[in-house]
């Protein structure tokens, strides 16, 4: 039996994941390669500590994400958090877009 959120394996008779609280499953489905994974943009957001929140919540709800700061930032290795105007871009599965960028309209303010 497996937890289809964590992924823990349990004894055949444990019924729920003491963890996520969901019901257990008999079988896993194969997870997709990060190869094959077709990423989307969010919403731009304008510096580190914006993106630090956005990333906690995303990480909290087992979403994945990669997060991608403007070129300067990059390739100076400068802390985004100290410059003024700094853009930082998340990136999620095209599948999770929708609940991500609610998420990220929340942490905003918006609507």
């Amino acid at each position: 039996m497996y937890c289809p959120k964590c992924r823990t394996e349990y004894l055949e008779d444990v019924k729920e994941c003491v963890d996520c609280h969901v019901l257990l499953v008999d079988d896993l489905p194969e997870e997709t390669p990060l190869e094959k994974i077709k990423w989307v943009a969010l919403p731009v957001l304008p510096g580190k500590v914006y993106a630090d929140m956005v990333e906690e919540v995303l990480s909290n709800m087992d979403i994945p994400h990669f997060t991608k700061s403007d070129w300067a930032t990059s390739a100076y290795n400068i802390s985004s958090s100290n410059l003024v105007g700094t853009k930082i871009t998340i990136f999620v599965p095209e599948d999770y877009h929708d609940e991500a960028t609610q998420i990220l309209n929340e942490i905003l303010g918006k609507k």
